[in-house]
């Protein structure tokens, strides 16, 4: 369980969350006030997209050089990593989120390729009543460790799809029709984890002064922002820099 602190730094934190909101373009921001994002219209019923591969050299740090301010900003106060001694990623995102759902597939990709001593952690952001919604889902799926199993799915049948999947009684048909049990998803929606890893997303999210999503945090001190495969190879610089 992570341990933060319960004061709040506003003024300290006000000169990184102006850097941040200048490297939001390729995020889902707090002022947006889509609730549930259209969903995509393809050309052809039967066409479908190939999905993009990627695998380790996607991540590759040869060659690349980062400069703080464009590829990264600077927490004024970092937070304390959950485990001592190994390093941490924590992601924020919405499953409404056009580019959280773009740098999936590589983020699903990537976290294969962390070494044992990188710790990841995906949290659920919320700043209205349908993100509280999908927030809880997004915790329960991790309680149940489906995450991987079901992500893409949600992911697709939101945005995709345009299913809303924006109240409680959605969110469980969904998972009965994707072979979770009525009865054990209902336990882990309401569970007192679930309710903990949420608190503790809420929190973190405000003491990061985070705009919006996706965001990436490196052990408790960078913000690394993006939609694309270059933001987790900024990622994998900022854990060898340490």
């Amino acid at each position: 369980m992570f341990r933060f602190s319960s004061v709040l730094y506003p003024k300290q934190f006000l000169l990184s969350a102006l850097i941040i909101g200048g490297l939001s373009l390729s995020a889902c921001q707090k002022t947006d006030i889509i609730t549930q994002p259209p969903a995509q219209q393809t050309q052809s019923t039967t066409a479908t997209a190939t999905p993009p591969t990627f695998n380790a050299e996607s991540f590759s740090t040869q060659g690349l050089t980062i400069t703080e301010g464009k590829d990264f900003v600077r927490v004024a106060t970092p937070q304390p990593i959950a485990e001592a001694g190994k390093a941490e990623v924590i992601e924020f995102f919405w499953y409404g989120c056009p580019h959280c759902f773009a740098i999936e597939p590589a983020v699903e990709a990537w976290k294969k390729t962390l070494p044992s001593n990188v710790r990841f952690i995906r949290y659920h952001a919320q700043w209205n009543a349908a993100m509280q919604t999908q927030q809880r889902m997004a915790m329960a799926v991790q309680a149940l460790g489906k995450s991987d199993e079901l992500d893409l799915k949600i992911f697709s049948a939101i945005q995709e799809q345009g299913k809303g999947l924006s109240t409680d009684e959605a969110v469980s048909a969904f998972m009965v029709q994707n072979g979770v049990d009525k009865a054990t998803w209902d336990t882990a929606y309401r569970s007192f984890d679930v309710n903990a890893a949420i608190v503790t997303a809420d929190a973190l999210f405000k003491a990061y002064q985070l705009d919006g999503v996706p965001k990436f945090i490196v052990n408790g001190k960078y913000v690394v922002s993006g939609d694309s495969a270059q933001t987790l190879k900024v990622i994998n610089k900022l854990l060898e820099q340490k």
